[in-house]
């Protein structure tokens, strides 16, 4: 075992207690939601909404808090796009442990749990950045919880250079953020990700942004990952920035159409033309609509259910 996965594993078994919260906001129920805690149910389905790493520069000490972010509260425009088919709930946690300890807190598992004995007939979540790795690595660990669907939005699920730099980091976040290297989660996806549960939907939204491989900070290879192709996991590809992704219009309409229609996994043909756009046809101007129009036909969006 290398130092770095060591270190994980440790923080793994140590961190299980990490500072969790969870809140109903469609409807809305301002209440912290606790263990076995619902909330107001008024629809057939449930999502889940995880947020990924938010830098404390200025007050570090925030890290230790579990808070929302802004695109997970009730006036969200996400919020607002599935609340007309979901009862929508949020999930926050403290950024002071390795990201792959999230998935397996208490919080996470209870929240999973109470949506399950209310009877909701689907549980979607939908995990942005480094939330999309919290809802991968939940379904893989927990396969008969629950959950029937997971959305990653731009998601690194092997890594962001940027994590290899420590300079001017908070120090009570390094931990967090180290564990996004791409060495560390290129080894967590080899060695620690079990496949993916056959009767769980699963899809992922790559965001590009102009010239760039990726959205400014995950590459697109990092977001749909050759692990995930070889499941048949299919990809929405979206023209935006990695922090922008959960509140433009475009990606919002994406995520609910995801999350509304019913995925199957790709065969190899449509995977490798869906490589083809993605990675051979290069981010040019002007191809952006094609390319989401063309991966759009691939994934069946447009088609009625």
């Amino acid at each position: 075992m290398t130092p770095t996965i060591a270190a994980v594993a440790v923080a793994f078994t140590s961190a299980l207690g990490l500072p969790t919260v969870s809140r109903e906001v469609s409807p809305e129920v301002k209440a912290e939601l606790h263990a076995g805690h619902l909330g107001k149910k008024t629809k057939p389905n449930a999502v889940l909404l995880i947020h990924g790493l938010f830098l404390h520069l200025l007050r570090p000490e925030r890290a230790t808090d579990a808070e929302l972010q802004d695109w997970q509260r009730p006036k969200a425009d996400l919020v607002k796009e599935l609340a007309a088919d979901f009862d929508v709930y949020s999930f926050g946690y403290a950024q002071t442990a390795p990201l792959d300890v999230v998935a397996t807190t208490e919080g996470m598992r209870e929240r999973i749990a109470a949506l399950k004995a209310a009877g909701y007939e689907k549980i979607v979540l939908v995990g942005h950045s480094a939330g999309g790795v919290v809802a991968r690595q939940f379904v893989e660990r927990y396969p008969t919880a629950g959950v029937t669907k997971v959305i990653q939005v731009a998601c690194p699920n092997e890594g962001v250079v940027l994590a290899n730099f420590g300079i001017g980091l908070p120090k009570l976040q390094t931990g967090f953020i180290k564990s996004l290297a791409p060495d560390l989660r290129r080894e967590v996806c080899k060695t620690a990700s079990a496949p993916l549960p056959k009767d769980v939907e699963f899809a992922v939204v790559v965001t590009k942004f102009k010239q760039f491989q990726g959205d400014v900070l995950v590459d697109v290879t990092s977001q749909w990952p050759d692990d995930l192709q070889k499941q048949g996991v299919p990809a929405v590809l979206v023209s935006t920035s990695h922090n922008a992704a959960v509140k433009d219009p475009a990606t919002i309409h994406e995520i609910g159409a995801l999350a509304r229609g019913k995925l199957t996994r790709w065969n190899e043909t449509e995977v490798a033309d869906a490589r083809k756009v993605l990675f051979d046809g290069g981010p040019k101007t002007g191809l952006m609509p094609k390319v989401v129009g063309v991966i759009r036909d691939r994934i069946g969006l447009d088609k009625k259910k």
